[in-house]
């Protein structure tokens, strides 16, 4: 069993690899906030600065590096700290060629950035997403980038280059992976800082606890079955699972839950009985009490509009 599995899989990532831009000093772009949508960018040739929106500390950013942006957070690129910026969807929108290349800058030195972006159909709910930083920084090495995501990224460049059927589906795929693999690289990394969901996967028995929810929400949890499957006595994995995931085992599986129910009620046919049964509860009637709690609206209201409102993922 794999903790990680099942909350990648919820998320039903969309990608869209936004542009290979040649940039040339000085050079400055702004990317707004984009909620609901992840960015990433890789330093393939050369050298810039990294601003995070709100922070007034700088990233050197060097040859290799890959950055990603979990809740799409307005943040700023540049040659060098204090260059001017112009947004990039206005740089865009101006640009004559294809948007999957954009030439800009001073005519100075050179630097190329690969950029893309994910979005989530349920990233607003998901406990993954929530327990990401605002941004997440995998060094390369020796000036290129770590052997992954260097694989990923000709293969990338390849697809994109190619007018073969398919490969937009090759490409969506592509940039899956490379999502996939910098949560991987993330949660393994040692020495970060890391909160919630991201930090209890890596503990072995919490980690083991979690999957078991993720893989069986219908299963009838207890505190006393889920310790006994981990090997812990009741009170150290009560303990251990507040600590690691910042909630008390019983709400995390109401959460699980929730968030799994909401999914089905915005893309499945099936009944709120049916729905209700297949997340663990018998009466249709509890089940729609507790979603009501946690959403904030009945579930046949919030699967009859998509926009509505979503609650915090920390709720």
């Amino acid at each position: 069993m794999d903790a990680l599995n099942e909350v990648l899989r919820t998320l039903h990532l969309k990608s869209t690899v936004s542009c290979r831009s040649e940039l040339s000093a000085p050079w400055g772009l702004r990317v707004p906030h984009f909620p609901g949508h992840a960015g990433f960018s890789v330093v393939a040739r050369g050298s810039c600065w990294l601003e995070m929106d709100g922070q007034k500390k700088q990233i050197a950013l060097a040859g290799g590096d890959f950055v990603m942006f979990p809740h799409g957070t307005a943040h700023a690129m540049r040659d060098l700290p204090g260059t001017p910026t112009v947004d990039i969807e206005t740089l865009l929108r101006s640009h004559t060629s294809s948007h999957k290349s954009l030439s800009y800058g001073g005519g100075g030195a050179l630097t190329t950035l690969v950029c893309g972006c994910f979005e989530f159909e349920e990233g607003e709910t998901n406990p993954l997403i929530s327990a990401l930083p605002a941004v997440i920084h995998i060094k390369g090495e020796d000036g290129r980038a770590v052997p992954w995501l260097e694989t990923t990224l000709q293969y990338l460049a390849s697809e994109t280059a190619s007018r073969l059927p398919g490969a937009e589906t090759v490409i969506g795929h592509l940039t899956d992976i490379i999502f996939i693999q910098a949560v991987r690289a993330y949660i393994t990394s040692a020495g970060e800082c890391k909160k919630g969901l991201v930090r209890a996967m890596a503990d072995p028995q919490i980690g083991q606890a979690l999957a078991l929810i993720h893989d069986a929400p219908q299963q009838s949890w207890t505190v006393a079955s889920l310790a006994l499957h981990v090997g812990m006595s009741r009170a150290g994995f009560a303990a251990r699972f507040r600590e690691l995931v910042g909630e008390p085992p019983m709400q995390y599986v109401t959460r699980w839950r929730m968030h799994k129910a909401a999914g089905m009620l915005r893309s499945s046919p099936e009944s709120l009985a049916e729905i209700a049964g297949r997340i663990g509860y018998e009466a249709e009637a509890a089940f729609s009490k507790a979603f009501k709690r946690w959403a904030g609206h009945a579930p046949g209201a919030y699967r009859q509009s998509s926009r509505m409102p979503v609650p915090n993922p920390a709720g």
